[in-house]
């Protein structure tokens, strides 16, 4: 008899791994629901960068939300740009935006170099990326310390830069 509910029990658990295992194969393996990105009420947003009067080309331009979440685009040989909402949808959200201008900036690449070392490697590499690059052609007033700012809606779609090399305001 203790033979035959060991049997039963090794069959019992059996059942269940097996039942598990089709669970977590099954799910999450559909096509994915796609996001409602019209509730969001994104708005296209074009415009022009100059560096001293020239186009300044490969610069990202960041329109940053009060949440630090932010919307991007690069600019083309003639400083044009057309900002994304991420990599599937052009547009901003409507909102108060602080605008950053930088042509070494990422646009969303995640930093994983050393992940695995401890929390004062990390606070080392932290301070030493607040250094500023020196390939870095935009002053720190249109970038890290960015003093300009953007209304977006739906009555101005159109944002042109005309940046100087001494920072001077807009």
């Amino acid at each position: 008899m203790a033979m035959n509910s060991a049997i039963q029990r090794a069959m019992a658990l059996t059942l269940v791994a097996c039942l598990a295992l089709t669970l977590a194969t099954s799910t999450g393996c559909g096509p994915s629901a796609q996001a409602d990105y019209a509730s969001i009420g994104l708005v296209p947003i074009t415009g022009n960068v100059t560096l001293d009067g020239q186009p300044l080309e490969g610069a990202v331009v960041m329109f940053e939300s009060p949440d630090t979440t932010f919307c991007y685009g690069t600019t083309d040989a003639e400083g044009n740009y057309e900002i994304k909402f991420n990599s599937e949808v052009m547009g901003v959200p409507p909102g108060e935006k602080v605008v950053r201008i930088s042509t070494t900036a990422s646009t969303g690449e995640v930093d994983t170099e050393g992940a695995d070392e401890d929390d004062d490697d990390a606070a080392a590499r932290r301070k030493k990326k607040k250094k500023r690059n020196p390939n870095e052609q935009v002053p720190e007033a249109y970038n890290e310390n960015s003093q300009i700012k953007a209304t977006v809606s739906d009555s101005q779609t159109v944002y042109d830069f005309a940046l100087k090399s001494d920072g001077s305001p807009l």
